[in-house]
């Protein structure tokens, strides 16, 4: 099986964004999503360059039109917030620990975020970085979380207070996200028979199962190989799609083609592979199986 990631525009967005921030080392890796309920607030005190000594707090509950707020996570290890399209900026929030963030964690006296070395770490922005700090110290606790695959913020809940370096007052805040439980990711087992058929016309016919975690109509397709006296190497294609039913082995069977491709009784080689895209969790990968055949009438 071969994986590959890929992202989103959000991702596009939450990559830029952390990059450009003062005092970071390195970009997290995150597939943000919008988050469907949600509270953020902070309370700053006067000389926090973050918040000017202001109240804000924002909520799912009062948003305007173009308000969004998303998250995602790194290996459970790293949570970010981005809420944009607010009257007063978009806001950044990024958390980071050395193991999967858990209810119970608190974290004391921690510095800016590392991605790379994933220490622990605190990050808030406000107005596009234009208030930040470039260092800062802080803590955080975590009260609840739960994750899905791929990182699937399900609910994230912390408190935080920041205070920048050489300012006179600092920031105390709370984030609260809930999604809906994850739908499984999409996994898929592919199955090829060992017999297969050959007509008196050299069309084979390849068999098997494909079993999927979600329904979905799926590309199944390889090409058949067999070494003949006269004729060589003969290959052949063959495609089908399958709907999948979630936990069910689904029967599949395609021919080969072109009609001009002759196979005989005997063994051959099949190549078959699943090409998935997981849209849901922006994940992509190719399920492969590799089998020696037996071609009988």
């Amino acid at each position: 099986m071969t994986r590959r990631s890929w992202r989103r525009v959000l991702v596009a967005a939450t990559t830029a964004v952390t990059a450009g921030a003062a005092g970071l080392v390195g970009a997290a890796p995150a597939q943000a999503r919008p988050v469907q309920t949600w509270s953020f607030s902070v309370v700053g005190e006067p000389g926090d360059p973050i918040t000017a000594g202001n109240t804000y707090s924002y909520s799912s509950a009062t948003t305007t039109p173009g308000d969004e707020t998303s998250a995602s996570g790194w290996h459970a290890q790293q949570f970010q917030m981005i809420s944009s399209n607010y009257p007063d900026g978009t806001w950044y929030l990024g958390l980071t620990a050395p193991a999967a963030l858990k209810a119970g964690d608190t974290y004391q006296n921690v510095g800016q975020p590392d991605y790379e070395n994933h220490q622990a770490g605190i990050s808030l922005s406000n107005d596009g970085w234009n208030r930040s700090c470039a260092r800062s110290t802080g803590s955080f606790t975590v009260l609840d979380a739960a994750w899905g695959p791929f990182d699937y913020v399900e609910r994230f809940d912390a408190t935080f207070e920041i205070r920048c370096e050489g300012a006179t007052g600092g920031l105390r805040g709370e984030v609260h996200i809930s999604n809906p439980p994850p739908v499984p990711a999409q996994e898929v087992t592919l199955t090829v028979d060992p017999a297969a058929t050959v007509t008196s016309k050299g069309v084979a016919t390849i068999r098997g199962t494909v079993t999927c975690t979600r329904a979905e109509t799926i590309d199944v397709g390889g090409d058949l190989t067999q070494q003949q006296k006269k004729a060589g190497l003969v290959r052949g294609r063959y495609d089908i799609q399958v709907a999948c039913v979630p936990g069910q082995a689904v029967p599949w069977s395609a021919t080969t083609y072109p009609a001009d491709v002759t196979f005989r009784r005997g063994t051959a080689q099949a190549v078959t592979e699943v090409p998935v895209r997981d849209f849901e969790y922006s994940n992509e990968y190719t399920v492969r199986d590799t089998s020696t055949l037996t071609l009988t009438r």
